[in-house]
């Protein structure tokens, strides 16, 4: 029994004597005005008084004992309702909670009621609240990351996350960003890249330009003409491609760009480009090579984290703190993310009640069951047996004054 427990049982002694008291007390009266009233008539209303007051003080001193124990020992039917009753009562209290209180119209106006939001919010924007719920998450990523506990875990998610790899589209990713160059100014700074590599590659390969010519012209063509050829050939190529640098309205940039979106086209519907890139996609994965810097990503990376969730001073902690701050602060204070919050717990904390309502009472009644039936009476009686300890003092004082009433009333009729 603790600390709580042991002040009911005092506070619930100290009634029953009181009550038991006033019934012997009434008892007492009962006999010595039972003994003199034939000598002092007025004692008869006092006569009544205590005999109605006995007979109800011992009524209800029998239902009140009835409801935890039987009477004197004697096992009486109906008797020890609680202890017997037990799994019943159990049953009965679990259907009770799920047809009263585990119901959406129940569930929403106390959730609207309550602003769960607001409330969290003010908790959260305090430091020293965000300070423990940033430890407090921490904490479990450090456990998901580091415990021999988690490894499952930490396996399903690796698997997932591979999973997401393999099933990404490829070619809408490709798709996507050669929409992305081929529109806007990236288009215009991808040409001008063009440009000048194609400028670079010009510079840096006239040698091979003017091997070419040499060997593709007749034998009987002087040299002279074979450079004045290269000249003009690289002169020409060269003045090219500052045009197409130069004027952003050349019609090289818009063939380049009308052929980057005929790319964008052939790689998001050509079946036979999907297949290929999907294939590629699946070797790039299964690559050793990108398995093992994979695996060193990872290793680091949750090196990194570990240290990170564990030293309260780190960005990662510091940062923790600052957003969970700022979270609070906006559920206390903007009234329509709030509102949203709210809805949005509303939802899942109906949905979860509604979907798991049989599966909550059952746990209400099956823990009733498995309670030891003595204890539980006992428990029970120690949480309300001091107030039906007022039920029999109160029988007995009305009781009495019923017994006065009535005594008054047969004397008039008789007299």
């Amino acid at each position: 029994m603790n600390d709580g427990e042991a002040g009911l049982a005092g506070r619930l002694q100290q009634m029953r004597w009181l009550a038991t008291a006033l019934l012997a007390l009434m008892a007492i009266i009962f006999v010595l005005t039972s003994l003199w009233r034939e000598t002092w008539p007025l004692l008869n209303p006092v006569w009544a008084f205590s005999e109605a007051a006995l007979i109800g003080g011992l009524a209800d001193w029998f239902a009140v004992t009835a409801l935890f124990r039987h009477p004197l020992g004697l096992p009486i039917p109906h008797t020890a309702i609680v202890p017997n009753r037990k799994n019943q009562i159990g049953r009965s209290l679990a259907r009770f909670v799920a047809e009263h209180f585990l119901v959406r119209s129940v569930l929403v106006t106390e959730l609207n009621r309550l602003n769960l939001a607001q409330s969290f919010g003010k908790w959260l924007r305090q430091p020293e609240n965000a300070r423990s719920v940033a430890r407090d998450t921490s904490k479990a990523a450090q456990w998901m990351l580091t415990d021999s506990n988690s490894g499952p875990l930490r396996k399903a998610v690796t698997r997932s996350l591979g999973d997401l790899g393999r099933s990404l589209p490829t070619e809408q990713l490709l798709a996507a960003l050669i929409e992305v160059l081929a529109s806007g100014p990236h288009s215009d700074e991808l040409i001008d890249s063009l440009v000048a590599y194609s400028h670079e590659q010009l510079a840096r390969h006239q040698h091979l330009i003017r091997e070419r010519i040499r060997e593709r012209s007749p034998w009987w063509l002087p040299k002279f003409v074979d450079e004045e050829i290269f000249d003009q050939i690289v002169a020409e190529l060269g003045r090219i491609l500052s045009e197409v640098g130069e004027d952003t309205t050349h019609p090289a940039r818009s063939a380049l760009r009308e052929r980057l979106t005929r790319l964008q086209e052939a790689v998001a519907n050509d079946p036979e480009f999907i297949a290929r890139s999907d294939a590629l996609r699946n070797e790039f994965l299964r690559h050793p090579a990108v398995v093992g810097f994979g695996h060193d990503v990872s290793r680091h990376a949750r090196a990194f984290l570990v240290t990170s969730f564990d030293d309260p001073n780190s960005d990662l902690r510091q940062g923790l703190e600052r957003e969970f701050c700022s979270i609070g602060q906006k559920l206390a204070v903007d009234s329509t993310i709030a509102s949203e919050f709210n809805a949005w717990l509303s939802e899942i904390i109906v949905y979860l009640v509604e979907t798991y309502s049989e599966s909550i009472s059952s746990i209400i009644s099956t823990t009733i069951e498995q309670w030891d039936a003595t204890a539980t009476s006992r428990r029970i009686e120690l949480h309300i047996g001091r107030d039906l300890q007022f039920i029999r003092i109160n029988g007995t004082l009305v009781g009495g004054l019923v017994g006065v009433l009535l005594y008054l009333s047969w004397t008039a009729a008789s007299g």
